[in-house]
């Protein structure tokens, strides 16, 4: 019997939340690869039907956080999801050189992989998940 119920409850739960059991989630905050100089946190929301990065803070390469004039830009915005763990047609704001590229994004478990793009070629760096 119980385990009548608890199959029951998993299709219950299916049924009504398809969509947050299955697709592969990159809302939360994450760290870039270092640069020479260290690296920054951005939080990725949504923002209506897509995703957008926003810069929460910068650290140095021993986790220090520093002053960071770019601190609670967007970074990266208008990612549309396919529910499996990628994101594309968004864009996003080098703060190293002020330029704005055609972005996409995959996930990987713990890893987010971001690419920016100028006529087809792609410059990705790899992000970790903080939280």
């Amino acid at each position: 019997m119980t385990s009548i119920l608890n199959r029951l409850v998993l299709v219950i739960g299916l049924a009504v939340s398809p969509q947050g059991l299955l697709a592969k989630d990159a809302t939360c905050i994450w760290r870039t690869e270092p640069t020479d100089q260290g690296y920054v946190e951005v939080e990725l929301s949504a923002c209506g039907p897509t995703l957008c990065g926003t810069i929460l803070r910068a650290s140095d390469l021993a986790g220090q956080e520093q002053a960071y004039e770019h601190t609670g830009k967007r970074m990266i915005w208008d990612m549309a999801g396919d529910g499996a763990g990628r994101w594309t047609n968004g864009r996003i704001w080098d703060p190293r050189n002020g330029r704005t590229f055609k972005s996409r994004m995959e996930l990987d478990g713990t890893t987010l992989k971001v690419s920016g793009c100028v006529l087809g070629i792609c410059q990705t760096q790899t992000s970790r998940r903080v939280q």
